[in-house]
């Protein structure tokens, strides 16, 4: 509105001032032009005047005659008088309007002229009178008004309507060619405001309006959409190393092969940063597995930047609506929440799950009840035997947690387990954990079972410098000597970081905790690191034990892991094992020790009790003792995991 009023302004102002210009210049022509016309017709009439007053002398040279016809010739619009040869009135006929004024002297001392009198213009001529001493002078008066201001306002309003009638045309194209300018570059802005200046593609904030018009369209017509959210793994690194030209040449690359991807009714947008947004519409879910395998198959292919080959990581997130959510802010977050789902558990992709939510009210509820779970004692530690398969004889056990919510009931130890390690409730569960355990291992041993216990420790407990002291104090406290505790660590926390990994591990190993590598298999353990471990024992992931006797591949990885591990002077765990062929199979490989259903289920403490009494394997024992510090624990009906 404030350009509006300027250009109008302005143009008001154009206006006025070509209206003035011309009015002036209008009247200065005409002005001249009439005067010039005028002063024509007045020689002409003095002219023919007197050449009849010549004419009237010669016939009869007196005076007389000429006043004569003076006196009876016609006045308006000319005034004569007769003057003498020196210039003096001898007949004077002057206007009425000069009767108070004396004539002026000019009259008689130039030959013609124009005077302005009582405000009008007056044109005079003096010529002789042929054949005659006389002279005969003519007054005009002008008939062209002399007003400058009357005649430059109406050369105004003349010229001001036809300035007027141009400039409306005038304006109507400029105010056009202004307008389509002024649309354009609002088209510009809004597109810059709604789209990513690097790919071109919607940015945020065109796909939130774009998903809120679907979401209100798919209501009408029970449609369904799916909203993914793609991030680009380690891209920072492709900044640091390469420069943000390449990142940037990257990002552009990858816009063009997703947009070629997708339908017309499809939306791909930029979020920010290396993720991107690819909207669906759809009937069946099977178009979207469709869309997510062609997304990942088709960034698998490298990408050619300035001579460089690059790949493209990616994790994917997906969240539909209504299923997942029916509001655009709850359908995003819900995405971001499963992309980074699938990055955290290093999977290609991931659909939103609410148990797995960080941010959903129940794992919010969880989070809490946790906590006071672990301070009230509500979590119980059950207990699976692990047998010698030479001896068949019961040694350790592995201590496993279990939690039954008062509202959801059982919880899966992986999704508290989970819970907690994203939450920082993960260092107090282990420590419950350890003093738990370690504190029924001690009963076990003043009640007579020579056992040992085997518990998991976190990743994130191999971040605390002062964690062998600590167990250490635990181990003082009940009495129990290191080589009947256990730790079962993964290699994914090794090798987290390896350096003070090792350290600590160091540590332990000379208290005499016992160490094992937990789901061996399945991480990335660097053997040229694994050496220096002082490592007691490796754990065979039971994906590959369940599936040995059916499939040569898990046969022979089973196999080869036993062979390292005896070649490194570990010994081996088998987890999984589900029946007595396995557990043969097993024992002709060599593998030292079983775990599995086939054993026995984790039990609580008096489950395991009550097992021990009738069990087939051998338990070892020893006679009841009290040893140099007294025991007392009130278990209740709970245990540790």
């Amino acid at each position: 509105m404030k350009l509006q009023r300027k250009l109008l302004v302005y143009f008001v102002s154009l206006v006025l001032g070509v209206l003035l210009i011309f009015g002036f210049i209008t009247y200065q022509i005409t002005h001249t032009a009439s005067l010039d016309n005028e002063k024509r017709i007045l020689h002409t009439s003095i002219q023919h005047q007197a050449g009849i007053l010549a004419k009237r002398y010669q016939h009869k040279p007196e005076r007389q005659q000429l006043l004569a016809y003076l006196q009876d010739a016609p006045m308006h619009p000319f005034s004569l008088s007769l003057l003498d040869s020196n210039s003096q009135f001898i007949q004077q006929q002057l206007p009425e309007a000069w009767r108070d004024n004396p004539p002026p002297l000019i009259l008689a001392a130039a030959i013609t002229g124009q005077l302005n009198i009582a405000g009008k213009t007056w044109l005079w001529e003096r010529t002789s009178i042929s054949g005659s001493p006389y002279q005969l002078l003519q007054i005009y008066h002008s008939q062209y008004n002399s007003s400058w201001l009357t005649n430059l306002i109406m050369r105004m309003i003349i010229t001001g309507l036809i300035i007027l009638w141009l400039a409306s045309w005038l304006g109507i194209l400029i105010s056009t060619a202004i307008s389509k300018k002024l649309q354009a570059q609002t088209r510009a802005i809004q597109h810059q405001a709604t789209h990513d200046s690097l790919t071109r593609l919607p940015n945020r904030l065109c796909l939130h309006k774009k998903l809120e018009k679907n979401i209100s369209q798919a209501k009408s017509n029970e449609s369904q959409l799916a909203l993914i959210v793609m991030d680009l793994n380690r891209f920072k690194e492709v900044n640091d190393t390469l420069g943000h030209d390449i990142g940037d040449q990257l990002l552009c690359q990858i816009s063009e092969r997703l947009h070629g991807l997708l339908s017309e009714n499809d939306t791909l947008a930029r979020m920010g940063g290396d993720e991107f947004a690819i909207l669906l519409t759809y009937t069946h879910k099977a178009y979207v597995h469709g869309t997510i395998e062609k997304i990942t198959a088709t960034l698998k292919k490298p990408f050619i930047i300035k001579g460089l080959l690059l790949e493209a990581e990616t994790s994917l997130g997906i969240a539909c609506y209504p299923e997942h959510g029916e509001d655009t802010n709850t359908l995003i977050r819900h995405a971001d929440t499963a992309m980074y789902l699938a990055k955290h558990h290093d999977e290609l992709f991931a659909f939103y799950d609410r148990d797995k939510d960080p941010h959903s009210l129940k794992r919010l509820t969880l989070m809490g009840d946790l906590r006071r779970a672990i301070d009230e004692e509500k979590l119980e530690l059950h207990y699976q035997p692990k047998v010698d398969i030479s001896q068949r004889q019961i040694n350790s056990v592995e201590a496993l947690l279990r939690w039954q919510h008062p509202i959801y009931g059982y919880i899966q130890p992986s999704v508290f387990v989970d819970l907690a390690e994203q939450t920082g409730i993960i260092k107090p569960l282990t420590w419950w954990t350890l003093k738990t355990g370690i504190a029924q291992c001690a009963r076990w041993h003043h009640d007579g079972l020579r056992l040992s216990v085997a518990i998991n420790l976190s990743p994130r407990m191999l971040h605390n410098l002062d964690l062998a002291e600590e167990i250490q104090i635990m181990l003082n406290d009940f009495g129990l000597a290191a080589k009947y505790l256990e730790l079962e660590i993964t290699e994914t926390a090794i090798m987290q970081e390896p350096e003070r990994a090792q350290d600590i591990l160091s540590q332990l190993h000379r208290m005499g905790v016992r160490l094992s590598i937990d789901d061996f298999g399945t991480g990335y353990t660097s053997l040229a690191y694994m050496k220096n471990l002082p490592v007691d024992e490796i754990k065979i992931d039971m994906s590959f034990v369940q599936g040995m006797l059916n499939n040569k591949a898990d046969a022979m990885i089973v196999r080869s892991i036993i062979e390292l591990a005896h070649n490194m002077d570990y010994e081996v765990v088998a987890e999984g094992v589900s029946s007595e062929a396995l557990f043969q199979r097993l024992a002709s490989e060599g593998c030292e020790i079983a775990q599995g259903a086939y054993i026995s289920y984790a039990m609580n403490v008096d489950e395991f009790s009550d097992w021990c009494e009738e069990s087939v394997w051998r338990i070892p024992s020893v006679s009841p003792a009290v040893p140099s510090k007294a025991i007392i624990l009130n278990l209740g009906d709970g245990g540790v995991s």
